[in-house]
């Protein structure tokens, strides 16, 4: 099967690969073990059909069930379908201290935007979907089987999703931007070129660098993560190790599953 940085289907909105992104170490990211997307209501039977002979075991969906009543995913039938949603934030009246502190520290052009990424990975609520989403990722050990991750644009809670899945596998922080910023040119390429354009150019990282040069502010939002990171927990395996609770066995048995030698 052809491993493509967005995949070839009919009705797949922003559907990507995390496959072939290489780590600090050398090793790369695993092709068909993991997929972020956008809403999944609109997949054709065809679409369908793929997805299964990919090896789509998993379905986390990050979305309000408001959103998933309205717009259900579609999945193949061999798919485990879970829905977790990130919001709403529970810790409303109590912001961590340090958090504030970084707050009012950090100047940024969105702020309202970045410390909504800050609470998505500080918030006891999302936290929580967090941990399961590690959880899913640890029992897909089986070789070309996926986990799927989405909200419904593939951006925001997709993307927080993805830069934590990322840093676990030890993956540059640039690229994680890249990633992350790969939306805006998907959505932007989508009503200007054809899929197969899309397609090659994302698979160059041509698609990127053609459409986000205006846009590239909106990565602050995961600076802004970065430096909650580096600033409360000295880092971002820090992190997952005192927020998410990941042991360090944990961590190896996921570079184990979802890296290459």
């Amino acid at each position: 099967m052809e491993h493509n940085r967005v995949l070839r289907l009919e009705h797949g909105i922003n559907f990507r690969e995390l496959g072939g992104y290489a780590t600090t170490g050398g090793q790369t990211i695993k092709w068909q073990k993991l997929l972020r997307c956008g809403g999944m209501s609109l997949l054709s039977a065809n679409d369908l059909a793929y997805l299964d002979d990919y090896g789509l075991r998993y379905d986390i969906d990050l979305r309000q069930t408001s959103e998933t009543q309205m717009s259900p995913d579609r999945y193949p039938k061999h798919t485990t379908y879970i829905n977790t949603s990130v919001y709403p934030f529970s810790d409303n009246r109590r912001i961590d201290r340090r958090l504030k502190r970084l707050f009012k520290r950090l100047v940024a052009p969105d702020t309202f935007g970045t410390q909504v990424y800050a609470r998505m990975i500080t918030d006891s609520h999302p936290v929580k979907v967090w941990q399961q989403l590690f959880s899913t990722l640890l029992a897909n050990d089986q070789p070309n089987q996926s986990v799927l991750f989405h909200c419904a644009a593939g951006k925001d809670r997709t993307g927080v999703a993805g830069t934590l899945i990322m840093t676990a596998l030890d993956v540059p922080r640039e690229t994680i931007i890249q990633d992350y910023l790969l939306t805006n040119a998907v959505f932007m390429a989508a009503d200007q070129v054809d899929n197969d354009t899309i397609i090659t150019e994302a698979n160059n990282g041509d698609l990127a660098s053609r459409f986000n040069s205006a846009l590239n502010v909106e990565s602050d939002n995961l600076k802004m993560i970065f430096a909650v990171f580096d600033d409360l927990y000295g880092g971002g395996i820090g992190y997952l190790r005192e927020v998410l609770g990941l042991s360090q066995a944990d961590i190896n048995d996921l570079r184990r599953l979802y890296l290459d030698d």
